[in-house]
């Protein structure tokens, strides 16, 4: 009986070893997909969904072309999870193959020209060390920005010069939380933490400017209850963004009243020193209204603005910040809160960010902007949406501080 030769056992046992790694790889995904995990175990287990992620990513790069989706979800998950999941450890040891051969023909090409040849020891070496700076650098910031940076709150703070403000409102305090995108790359320890850190603030009111949930339904009871651990002195308002409505607007409403937290897209309320207003106390208020989210809900400025004087400052929210630039001339709008745009999650030296959710690139990537009829404060959100990476564009929570103008 011939003996089965070296090479054949070896490729064998690679391909087991790729079949294993791509199961594991899908079970992860099933995971997070599903919500899977007891909230307890989240932070450690969004770990390894979000790296599971990235290293499904080149595959669902090449499915996006030619599997049907709808509000982001995949007609068919599971066909999508599965092939994703077990062909991409083959995509990376191919990649892996073509990187090794590519530096054994620098390798190569360096002894022809090189005046003075070295030992083949030398360049074994210098191969190796080469090979091995080329997977550590990409890795150790690959794995800085999906590990550790999403998990860096930083205080963004701004103060807001705004004419006609009542003097008792001189100095009042806004805190700002967008986009905490509950789901499988962000988990509700996380959330906890960033809503204490915004607690400590003391905030006279606290604006949220949508995107509570994430790439599944199942999200929607958790990812808005938490919510009702927000504090303020004198309350807390919200709108919804896109993915809140891919989700399921209904639902999400529902949530909201299940917590008794008002949302107000396409309606306002009016804030003083002593509380939260249905009508506008004059000399005394401002006004705080929403708008319906500019990619899946109607626009209403007339609704958000309704019974506000021309002489009362306004602040709007607007989940997305191109809304800013559909605000009619004459309009006033003191100032207009925004997210989406996360800060474009990655900032590239010499180039800023290469992906933001806008139509008007870098514009509204982050920070206080400018639009065409008013200031757009454009919070870099908590949560990540499309990839689980945060590179030089840290989660953050705003403090805003009226002053009179």
């Amino acid at each position: 009986m011939e003996r089965t030769s070296p090479r054949l056992r070896f490729s064998g046992a690679m391909l087991i070893a790729l079949l294993v790694a791509g199961f594991l790889l899908w079970l992860a995904t099933l995971c997070a997909e599903f919500m899977a995990a007891p909230p307890a175990l989240q932070p450690v287990t969004l770990m390894v969904t979000r790296t599971a992620y990235m290293t499904r990513l080149p595959v669902m790069v090449v499915m996006e072309s030619f599997v049907q989706s709808h509000n982001r979800h995949y007609a068919h998950p599971h066909f999508v999870f599965a092939v994703s999941s077990f062909l991409a450890p083959f995509v990376w040891l191919f990649v892996a193959f073509v990187a090794w051969r590519f530096f054994k023909a620098v390798a190569k090409l360096s002894r022809v020209f090189r005046p003075t040849p070295t030992p083949n020891a030398l360049t074994r070496r210098a191969f190796l060390v080469s090979a091995a700076s080329a997977v550590a650098i990409p890795g150790t910031l690959g794995g800085y920005s999906v590990l550790v940076e999403p998990q860096r709150v930083r205080l963004a703070r701004y103060t807001i010069a705004m004419r006609d403000l009542p003097p008792a409102l001189d100095g009042f305090r806004i805190v700002h939380i967008s986009d905490t995108h509950y789901g499988p790359f962000i988990s509700l320890p996380y959330i906890r933490a960033v809503i204490e850190q915004a607690n400590a603030l003391q905030g006279d009111l606290v604006i949220l400017t949508g995107d509570y949930v994430h790439k599944t339904p199942l999200a929607i009871g958790a990812g808005v209850d938490v919510l009702k651990r927000v504090k303020a002195r004198h309350g807390v308002v919200a709108t919804l963004g896109n993915h809140d409505h891919w989700e399921g607007a209904d639902a999400m409403r529902a949530a909201f009243a299940e917590i008794k937290l008002p949302l107000i897209d396409n309606a306002r309320r009016f804030v003083t020193r002593h509380g939260i207003h249905d009508e506008p106390i004059p000399g005394e208020s401002i006004c705080i209204g929403g708008t319906g989210d500019l990619w899946e809900d109607k626009t209403r400025f007339d609704l958000a603005l309704a019974n506000a004087p021309d002489a009362m400052p306004r602040i709007l929210l607007a989940h997305n910040p191109d809304t800013a630039e559909i605000v009619e001339p004459g309009m006033r709008i003191d100032l207009m809160c925004s997210g989406h745009t996360h800060g474009g999650q990655v900032w590239v030296p010499g180039f800023g960010t290469p992906v933001t959710p806008s139509a008007y690139g870098q514009k509204y990537a982050g920070g206080l902007c400018q639009g065409p009829r008013c200031p757009v404060l454009v919070s870099r959100g908590v949560g990540m949406a499309i990839m689980p990476v945060r590179f030089r564009v840290p989660p953050e929570i705003g403090e805003i501080t009226l002053v009179t103008a």
